[in-house]
């Protein structure tokens, strides 16, 4: 009897350590969710409204970072952003994606430029809450003169009224986004100093225009590619960007070839997952000139 007496002790011990455990975390993801960075400053930008900083911006935005195709524009209404309900397995909730057109009231209308600034290039909104889902770790390259002509093409667009709820995440989601099961967080480091943009057509521009791109968020922090984080396991495999993939074959016509139409030497095409960028042919060639210079990463995809 004392033997059982004291296993109970111990499983009932070993329970309440449990609902500890699962009350503290609970606790944490509700608490880490839109964490409020009150100390955080602003770095002075204007919006470059010249002719040239507004094609600068428009270029940045629908032919780099793709920030109308990959979101904002994908629920009708260009840059109007939107929302849907989000239920995949235990994770629910509202993904919601915000309005970036001037509008005032549901739009970036009533931001200064320092605060749409800091959101795109930090991921922290204009009242010091993080913004999730965007990919401010990619942006946080951004170059001062190139956010300044971001935010005038932005600016510049119709404003559309279209009130989009924040993103809502049941108690589950919040606890796995806290402890990185989504991956790391997208809040850019605090942006203190002046910062340039690399020299066009090196191979450091060709870095810049590959974090601007998002590559890293499916082709991986090495760019080896492998499983999509998170990916059910059916989509193919993005594709080995270092020296030790298909790439080390291809030719730099090759690379602009595929990467603007899909079309790769062999006369196959790129899964849809894959967005066309249609950019330069001297930016995608100092992007292939970068590819070109990373280790060489042996990968089973």
């Amino acid at each position: 009897m004392k033997t059982l007496k004291w296993i109970g002790i111990v499983l009932g011990g070993l329970l309440a350590l449990l609902a500890i455990l699962v009350v503290g975390l609970l606790i944490y993801g509700q608490m880490s969710f839109k964490r409020v960075h009150a100390d955080r400053s602003f770095y002075p930008i204007s919006a470059d409204t010249s002719p040239e900083g507004m094609a600068r911006g428009k270029y940045l935005i629908e032919n780099v970072m793709s920030c109308d195709e990959a979101c904002h524009s994908g629920f009708g209404q260009p840059f109007a952003g939107g929302s849907e309900a989000l239920n995949e397995g235990p994770v629910s909730g509202i993904f919601g994606v915000p309005n970036l057109t001037p509008d005032q009231e549901t739009g970036l209308g009533s931001w200064s430029d320092a605060e749409i600034a800091r959101a795109i290039r930090e991921g922290i909104d204009k009242d010091g809450k993080e913004l999730i889902i965007m990919p401010a770790k990619n942006y946080n390259a951004l170059s001062d003169a190139d956010v300044a002509a971001v935010i005038a093409y932005l600016r510049s667009l119709e404003p559309v009224r279209n009130e989009v709820p924040e993103l809502q995440l049941n108690a589950i989601a919040k606890v796995m986004l806290a402890v990185g099961m989504f991956g790391p967080s997208n809040v850019g480091e605090p942006i203190t100093a002046a910062k340039d943009r690399p020299q066009p057509g090196t191979v450091e521009y060709g870095s810049y225009l590959v974090s601007l791109g998002a590559c890293r968020d499916c082709h991986g922090e090495d760019l080896a590619g492998g499983p999509l984080p998170f990916g059910g396991g059916e989509e193919p495999l993005p594709a080995n960007l270092t020296p030790a993939g298909d790439l080390a074959s291809w030719t730099e016509a090759d690379f602009i070839a595929a990467v603007r139409t899909g079309q790769v030497p062999s006369g196959t095409n790129l899964t849809d997952g894959m967005p066309r960028y249609d950019m330069t042919d001297e930016d995608l060639a100092a992007i292939f000139k970068y590819l070109q210079t990373l280790p060489p990463v042996t990968t089973d995809g």
